[in-house]
Order: structure tokens, then sequence, then C-alpha cells
């Protein structure tokens, strides 16, 4: 079966049957289900992820379906979690699903980021994601953050003991914005995927992103590296 739906995988160098086993032994967690997380989700059970855990306490509305792509006008006030568990099962059936439909904070992080390989964040506020790089420090798992606003995206992979973490550049006492941000629907598309991509080298041991954040101006098509080092005063170290 394997050998059917992910030849196109397998015939590649860099994944091969024994990279494919790898994707169907890990587990991966992503947080939040909108923009980023609705390809992110698609490409990784896509791949062949073994097991993915979902976390998102928010329903569809109409306000989502302009980038959000496991949803339409028919799921409407579902919750995106369990929406997205039909989906995905729907796309790869062998696939093993864990769905919290709840806030992410730092109990919920703490009692289950150990499950996992990796952690993918999608969210779109500062709080959780400092929650997040938190307790990814803190369980040695990597994190992979992302942001969009508008035609323009980031994302950063970060490794503890290997690459600066969130902490090492954003202050902790960042605002969130005042009013809400538009997001153009092919941006979260991109930078979603990208995430998946990183994900998936991750897993099988291939080079990522990890001495700094890659931003994306989806105006220009211009992507470009800042490169910077970790904080030795960063909070993480600590802890």
């Amino acid at each position: 079966m394997h050998e059917v739906v992910y030849s196109r995988q397998t015939i590649m160098k860099e994944i091969g049957m024994e990279g494919q086993q790898k994707l169907a032994d890990a587990g991966v967690l992503v947080v939040g289900c909108g923009g980023l997380g609705a390809p992110v989700l698609h490409y990784l059970t896509a791949m062949g992820i073994g097991h993915l855990g979902i976390c998102d306490y928010d329903v569809v509305s109409m306000s989502n379906l302009n980038r959000q792509i496991l949803f339409t006008t028919a799921d409407i006030g579902a919750p995106k979690v369990y929406v997205a568990e039909n989906r995905l099962k729907a796309l790869n059936p062998n696939l093993k699903l864990t769905t919290y439909h709840q806030n992410m904070d730092n109990q919920l992080a703490g009692s289950i980021i150990r499950e996992y390989d990796l952690v993918v964040d999608c969210v779109d506020n500062f709080e959780t994601r400092f929650i997040l790089n938190d307790n990814c420090i803190a369980a040695g798992k990597p994190l992979i953050h992302a942001g969009v606003e508008e035609f323009c995206g980031q994302i950063m992979t970060i490794i503890p003991g290997q690459s600066p973490c969130l902490r090492c550049f954003l202050p902790a006492d960042i605002k969130p914005a005042k009013k809400q941000v538009g997001i153009f629907g092919p941006t979260a598309g991109i930078i979603g995927s990208m995430q998946a991509l990183e994900a998936a080298k991750l897993l099988l041991g291939m080079q990522t992103i990890n001495d700094g954040i890659i931003t994306f101006d989806g105006k220009n098509n211009k992507l470009e590296k800042v490169k910077f080092e970790s904080n030795p005063q960063c909070s993480c170290k600590r802890r």
C-alpha cells in the first residue's frame, strides 16, 4: 500500500522506503488549524506522518474561508479540530489523530508536548507562541514557528540546544496588534507549506533553517534570511 501511495516520494534519494518509514513512525503536534495550520495538516497527512495532534479551540467562521483550506461553508459554527479530523481521515485513513479542542496553555503544553517528535506553531498570538517556545525548549523538542500578515510571512525552526529561540530576539512584553490584521490567502498557504517542508526535513534528518529567520514578501516574491545568534541572556536558558 505504502509503495503505491507514496511512490512519488520514495523514488527520491532523500526519502526512499527508509525515510518513508521514519515519517510513518513520527508524531507531530500542530497548534492552530487555521490559515497556517490547514496546509500544514494537509501536507503532513498526505506525506504519511503516522500521528498528528491538533490543538485549536476555535470554530469555523465565514471570514476563515479565504485561507483555511480544510473548511467549507457547511462547516461554519463547527469546532475546527473535529472538521479537520474528518477531512484528514478521509485523505489518509491510516493516520492516527489526537484532537485537543481547548486553548493551549502551560498546563496542556507541559503535559502533551513530550509525546510528539516536534511541534508546529500555527497560532496567531504571541502569548501562545511563547508558551510553545518555552515548553519545547524545556522538553527538548524542535519547534517550527511561523506568522503571516497581509502579503508577508516569516518562518523559523527552533532546535533546543542548537539554535536561537523566540525569546532570543523578541521582547517578552511584545504588544498584540490593536486591530485585526489582513491576511491574503496564498500567503498563508506558502508559509504553511514551508512549515510542512521543514517538519519533514527534520524528521528525515535533513538540514533545516535553524540559524535565524526567513522572511517572505509576497508582493515581490522575495525571500530573505536574517541570521542571528542565540542570546546568552535568553530567559529560556535561565529556567
